[in-house]
């Protein structure tokens, strides 16, 4: 990388816009002290985002701003860009130059831009990364910073090593995706809170569902039977009042024509006069008598039509209950005949899928003898190439060899003129050398005593300075780990807090309710149950089972505060929700309760909190409920109880009054009492870990402080031996040298004296070492042409066995997704025949229930005609009792009309 210009205005001593440019491949820039040379390291690091006003040796990041002088007023913003050579496509960007900008303001905006372009900090994070650069890059290292590195954590460390390597940019694509994963975690923990909640109102509504199904049945019936009996009454009243209205204008014809016949008859005689009077009270009763018979008979009708209009209905009813019978035998026939037919596919697949599995068996075999054959085939040829490269070796050897003998040759014939003139030099320089090692020697002596003393001083300095970092370090982790643990316990306050306030978990009518309580739309409105109680860790699930729905209840005040929340339910369409009026909610108890017994815990509204004023509400959900340690000691319980008992255990499986029981697995701190319990102890913890945290940053100052000032004392100590290790360097250097320059006359002048004797042995010797390396070299060339052909040979019957493995692998490919689908299909098949023999099985439970309903209806039929015999019985005996009193009151109006005649 290569960088080409540094342009700076109004950042920190340079208020003009200042351009620098690196033409040359070492540049350095030279200044006394305060005349701004480290302002342009500062100026590199910022404009590649460092954050730190500490790194940039400021207070904040105000101070990298022109602050002005006596003569000159400040700047408002500051400016720095960074001109990059880009013409090896070293940056991701089709441009030759990569300009990086960031300017300051004073109000504490910031702005960052590539190539004249606005872009974010992170970009240019992302753009330096792995290039070495960057605000913790390892290619800008100021003052103290290799120290630092040294001196720093292993994980410091490795971030400079992955820079190094290229690797960060992925460090940090997988820290970046790590934390949208914990994002997405966290957002799967509320969906999750919501679906359990979602599953905990599924029960007790497919309840409600039922009973209103069953409801809106009987409510039907009702009204038809209702509208019989209307029907009924009003006819019989009808044909009582047409009866008593002839009678009364009967009677009042009677009345008049006697009144006139016994005004007539008044003067004739006094005996006929009071034999008319007995008859006319005779005719009275017989009258009043017949008038009751006739009633008593018309009620007896009435209630004779009822029957009969009862035994109708039951008569339509077992009539439909016989088609209904008829209708689930014909169908339990034809879901038999479809699940034999899915069982027998069933077999048909385990049939075809043993078939694929032998054909599969077959295909292996004959690819296993297929491998094997390419091995052997692939041993030989690596057997070949080998042999091949020892005679590829064997050739190089020989030509090398026979090169180096013919440089040899010339290289002695050149050797044997100038070995007595190196003679006579070696001698003479070795004497010169002598005499100045001796005097090194001396030096040296005396900078290793200097040495010696600052060392000993450095080493207490060094035992102080690094109880100090370690005691440093030590509080350091712990800061970072309390602040590690209360950013996490924040963040899930935080959002068990936000759940809690969007009553996440509640139903949607509650949510409605409250939400409009919260802006006053409605007044006397509590809470639903769940916000209102308290309960221990350890019964929360118990109590959230036992309450169920209830959970979701909402108190009020009184009725009239649940009727208008009822009513703005209806208009805005957001759902049902259960009301708990304080004023007419009372408390429910148990007659005994199994106190004493094993594994009994308490009654349920005993083990919970509440306001005083919701005891009555409490005591209503949870009086009759009893908490038990295990399912086997709520088993006993109940069991002792004559199963009258409801009990609920602490892992939330419950026991019904009557014996019925219900449980499973249940989620973890899912619910809404789980929830509110852990926020609360989140609440706490948070308040410690801010005491601790608090407390831990105190320590870690004083420990920096007096760290501070050992480093001070370390360094001070550390320069001085600097200096003197420096020296006893370079006189060891010297000795060094000397002495290596000594050896080397001596094993030159050795070296020399022995060259001169043997040179012409050695003259000889090479020349028949010529002769054997030509001939060595045309064999190994003969046997390398030979093993070429067979290897060529070779490579061709590798390629036939490769091309057969791939052509047994895709029919082994086809044989399993094959063998798949069957697999598939047959498990399909048994499903539907589960499912078909199990809609059996419910079929012959309904037409059992059918049969027990035909028959009690034909006995309620028997007995209705039985009453319906006996009432038309009473009837007719009735009448006839009214015909009777009809014939005396003729008799005695024939009397009447005799005495008349008289």
């Amino acid at each position: 990388m290569y960088l080409k210009a540094l342009e700076i205005q109004g950042f920190k001593s340079f208020p003009d816009r200042t351009t620098l440019t690196f033409e040359k491949e070492i540049t350095a820039i030279v200044g006394p002290n305060g005349s701004g040379k480290s302002n342009i390291s500062d100026a590199l690091l910022w404009v590649m985002g460092e954050q730190r006003s500490k790194a940039l040796r400021g207070g904040k990041m105000e101070d990298v701003v022109f602050g002005g002088t006596e003569k000159r007023s400040p700047m408002g913003f500051a400016q720095v860009s960074l001109v990059l050579d880009n013409s090896a496509g070293l940056f991701d960007l089709d441009t030759p130059e990569v300009v990086i900008t960031r300017r300051y303001y004073r109000t504490g905006e910031s702005e960052y831009s590539i190539n004249r372009e606005n872009v974010r900090l992170k970009d240019i994070v992302a753009l330096l990364m792995d290039t070495g650069l960057g605000r913790d890059g390892y290619s800008v290292i100021g003052q103290g910073r290799i120290a630092e590195i040294v001196s720093a954590r292993s994980t410091d460390r490795r971030e400079i090593f992955e820079e190094a390597a290229g690797i960060a940019r992925y460090r940090y694509r997988k820290e970046e995706a790590e934390r949208k994963l914990q994002h997405t975690e966290d957002n799967l923990l509320r969906v999750n809170d919501k679906i359990e909640e979602l599953k905990m109102q599924v029960g007790p509504l497919e309840k409600q569902a039922e009973t209103a199904k069953k409801y809106l049945i009987l409510r039907d019936e009702q009204r038809g039977l209702e509208i019989s009996v209307w029907m009924e009454n009003l006819d019989r009243l009808e044909r009582e009042r047409s009866a008593l209205t002839a009678d009364y204008d009967k009677a009042k014809d009677d009345l008049n024509r006697a009144q006139r016949a016994l005004e007539d008859l008044y003067a004739a005689s006094e005996d006929f006069s009071e034999q008319m009077r007995r008859r006319d009270v005779e005719t009275e009763q017989l009258r009043e008598r017949q008038a009751a018979a006739e009633a008593a008979a018309a009620e007896r009708d009435s209630a004779a039509a009822v029957l009969e209009a009862d035994m109708a209905h039951n008569r339509e009813n077992a009539a439909r209950l016989r088609e209904e019978l008829n209708s689930a035998a014909e169908r339990t026939e034809t879901l038999r005949a479809q699940a034999a037919e899915r069982r027998g596919r069933a077999s048909e697949i385990d049939a075809a899928v043993a078939e694929i599995a032998e054909k599969g068996a077959a295909l292996r075999r004959e690819g296993e003898e297929n491998a094997r054959e390419a091995g052997e085939a692939e041993a030989g040829l690596a057997a070949l190439t080998e042999r091949e490269n020892d005679a590829l070796d064997a050739v190089g050897k020989s030509a090398a060899e026979l090169a180096v003998l013919r440089g040899r040759a010339a290289d002695l014939e050149e050797r044997a003129g100038s070995i007595g003139a190196e003679l006579a030099a070696a001698e003479a320089k070795y004497e010169e050398t002598a005499a100045a090692l001796r005097g090194a020697e001396r030096e040296y002596q005396a900078a290793k005593g200097r040495v010696d003393e600052i060392n000993n001083v450095l080493s207490g300095h060094r035992m102080l300075l690094q109880s100090r970092e370690q005691a440093v370090k030590e509080l350091t982790e712990k800061t970072h780990s309390l602040n590690v643990e209360r950013r996490s316990a924040e963040a899930r306050a935080k959002l068990l807090g936000d759940m809690e306030k969007e009553y996440e978990g509640l139903g949607r009518a509650t949510k409605t309710v409250m939400q409009a309580a919260a802006r006053g739309t409605l007044q006397g409105v509590h809470g639903p149950v769940a916000k209102l109680i308290s309960v221990p860790d350890r019964y929360t699930a118990a109590i959230e089972t036992a309450l169920g729905a209830a959970l979701q209840n909402i108190v009020v005040d009184s009725q009239d505060s649940g009727r208008a929340a009822i009513e703005l339910l209806k208009r805005s369409d957001a759902g049902r929700a259960t009301f708990l009026p304080l004023d007419t909610i009372r408390p429910a108890g148990l007659s005994s309760v199994p106190a004493g017994e094993r594994g009994y815990l308490g009654v349920a509204s005993e083990l919970v909190e509440s306001d005083s004023r919701y005891a009555g509400i409490v005591g209503n959900l949870l009086g009759r409920t009893v908490v038990a340690e295990s399912l086997g000691d709520a088993v006993a319980m109940s069991r002792r109880s004559g199963n009258r008992l409801r009990i609920v255990t602490l892992d939330g499986q419950m026991i019904h009054a009557g014996g019925s029981m219900t449980g499973g697995s249940t989620a973890r701190n899912v619910g809404i009492l789980s929830r509110a319990n852990e926020l609360r102890r989140l609440r706490e913890h948070l308040e410690t870990l801010a005491q601790q945290e608090k407390a831990a940053a105190e320590r870690l100052a004083e420990a920096e402080r007096v760290l501070s000032g050992a480093k001070y004392e370390s360094e001070v100590a550390s320069r001085e031996l600097g200096e003197a290790s420096e020296e006893l360097h370079k006189r060891e250097n010297a000795v060094s040298q000397y002495r290596l320059l000594r050896s080397t006359l001596d094993e030159s002048i050795e070296a020399l004296e022995r060259e001169r004797d043997g040179l012409s042995a050695a003259v000889e010797e090479n020349a028949g070492a010529i002769e054997a390396a030509t001939a060595a070299k045309d064999e190994a060339e003969a046997l390398l042409a030979g093993l070429r052909e067979a290897i060529a040979a070779a490579a061709k019957g590798r390629e036939d066995f490769e091309l057969r493995r791939q052509a047994l692998n895709e029919a082994l490919s086809a044989l399993r997704e094959e063998a798949a689908a069957l697999e598939s299909e047959r498990a399909s098949a048994l499903r539907g025949a589960e499912d078909i023999e199990a809609l059996l099985a419910s079929l012959t439970g309904d037409s059992a229930e059918r049969e027990r309903n035909i028959t009690l209806l034909e006995e309620k039929l028997a007995e209705l005609e039985e009453t319906l015999a006996d009432q038309r019985s009473q009837a007719a005996g009735f009448r006839a009792v009214a015909e009777e009193h009809r014939a005396g009151i003729a008799r005695l109006r024939d009397e009447k009309l005799e005495l008349e005649g008289r």
